[in-house]
């Protein structure tokens, strides 16, 4: 045995939600953990994700409640904005590094490669560590372009823009997903020109398209150009400004570029294939049982191993390797349909199970069930006037297939909906739950209330 070789219980690679969880609960059982991170702890969710936009959503969503009364927006200095921003950043990074400290897991900031089968880990300063078992969480870096790299200044991915020193006055956004929804509210709400460009026929592809449509329209109605059916074609810099040329012909002049097209798994540069795990024809990492690869020493979560790539997600599938190898066997995944979507957009969406178009791709027969909410004094003082829910149960009305909602807040009440989606409760006990008032989670009881056809605050149609 190589004495300069560390040898651990359990070595985990990625320090985001899919490795840092498991490896405070390995260290907690007892194991003994080593973590490696390349970069920042907290990984793509704390540094360049779901925290900072969430915290520029917050400053977003209050300046528009303030204009929305007051009928004028507030002066905003953008740099205290995004020093605040980087401040809340600082803040979450340093409470994971915290938590490793204190349950005892060793932590590497360097890149890591998997060099054999035998859990063998060389890093780029040198050192050399074994584990028993390991978890391969590296994550995914932002997709470029293939034409128009990244240039870290005129075109940039999320990770660029929340290192700005200010907030550009014009911006053209690639890509209308979740990533590019979610900047371009927030973007437009502090003032920014916002375009985006979208190269399907409709934005928010994957999501439910009558879901789609409704915020396709609220955020044209905060002055977002959306350009859909064309993409960029080339660009042009000069004098600090990037002439943005579309496939239609149309010519744009902004200041930033910002590509959200997807992500490139990061599999292959962890040395995944040296190691025995194989990799799909996309680069991400094949599953055998459970969360255990194809070299069964060799555990992966995350982003890395595909499916829907949300923080939460990542969060139970590191819980879930954890557990399997304090089990000393590989448990069950979970099923995708039943990790809630959740668009921050002001108007947010909140979703869990199918859409409509997957039911019909399956030949499903379903029924459609949709409550408008403006009635509810919470929807109506978030300015929610296009929200609904819309479920869709089998045609006996016995099995939930899919719920969907649009409005205020909805992307903490589809949580919910999560026990009647797994048939845990039934509407006749859902009516009888008091909801706090005001909020929008009493659109679960007034939902319930509407498909047993005694709605309280609707007055039916005869």
């Amino acid at each position: 045995m190589n004495k300069n070789i560390k040898e651990y219980d359990v070595i985990v690679i990625g320090g985001g939600l899919g490795g840092y969880p498991a490896a405070i609960k390995l260290s907690r059982k007892g194991y003994k953990v080593a973590l490696i991170e390349e970069h920042y702890l907290g990984g793509e969710c704390t540094n360049y994700g779901c925290v900072p936009s969430k915290a520029m959503y917050k400053v977003a969503e209050a300046l528009e409640s303030i204009k929305s009364v007051y009928n004028e927006t507030p002066k905003l200095d953008p740099k205290t904005l995004l020093e605040w921003t980087r401040k809340t950043v600082s803040l979450s990074r340093e409470g994971i590094e915290h938590l490793l400290e204190k349950t005892g897991v060793d932590v590497y900031f360097s890149k890591a490669v998997l060099s054999d089968k035998e859990g063998l880990v060389k890093l780029s300063n040198g050192e050399e560590l074994r584990g028993k078992n390991i978890i391969l969480a590296p994550g995914t870096d932002p997709r470029p372009l293939p034409h128009i790299g990244f240039d870290g200044k005129y075109v940039i991915s999320n990770r660029e823009l929340f290192s700005l020193e200010e907030l550009p006055s014009r911006i053209l956004i690639v890509g209308a997903g979740v990533i590019g929804c979610e900047i371009a509210h927030i973007l437009a709400l502090l003032g920014v020109e916002v375009h985006i460009v979208e190269i399907l026929p409709r934005i928010a592809p994957g999501i439910d398209i009558d879901l789609a449509r409704t915020l396709e329209r609220y955020l044209k109605s905060l002055g977002i150009k959306i350009y859909k059916q064309r993409s960029l074609q080339n660009i042009n810099i000069r004098n600090n400004e990037v002439e943005a040329k579309l496939s239609d012909g149309t010519t744009l002049s902004v200041d930033k570029v910002l590509v959200s097209i997807g992500r490139l798994p990061k599999a292959g540069e962890a040395g995944a294939e040296n190691a025995g795990v194989e990799l799909d024809k996309r680069g991400f990492i094949k599953l055998a049982d459970g969360y255990r690869t194809t070299n069964p020493r060799i555990y992966a979560t995350g982003d890395a191993v595909g499916g829907p790539l949300l923080a939460h997600k990542a969060l139970v599938e590191s819980i879930i390797a954890a557990e399997s190898i304090i089990l000393g066997k590989p448990l069950p995944r979970i099923d995708y349909h039943l990790v809630p979507l959740a668009i921050f957009t002001g108007l947010e969406i909140g979703a869990i199970g199918y859409t409509e178009e997957e039911l019909k791709q399956n030949n499903i027969k379903y029924t459609k069930i949709k409550l408008p909410l403006g009635f509810l004094s919470a929807v109506k003082i978030r300015e929610g006037k296009y929200s609904f829910i819309k479920m869709l149960m089998d045609e006996e009305k016995k099995k939930i297939y899919g719920i969907h909602i649009i409005a205020p807040n909805a992307t903490e009440v589809i949580s919910a909906f999560i026990p009647i989606y797994l048939g845990k409760i039934s509407f006749e006990e859902l009516v009888k739950m008091p909801y706090p008032h005001l909020t929008v989670s009493e659109a679960v009881r007034e939902f319930a209330e509407y498909v047993l056809g005694e709605p309280v605050h609707i007055v039916l149609k005869k």
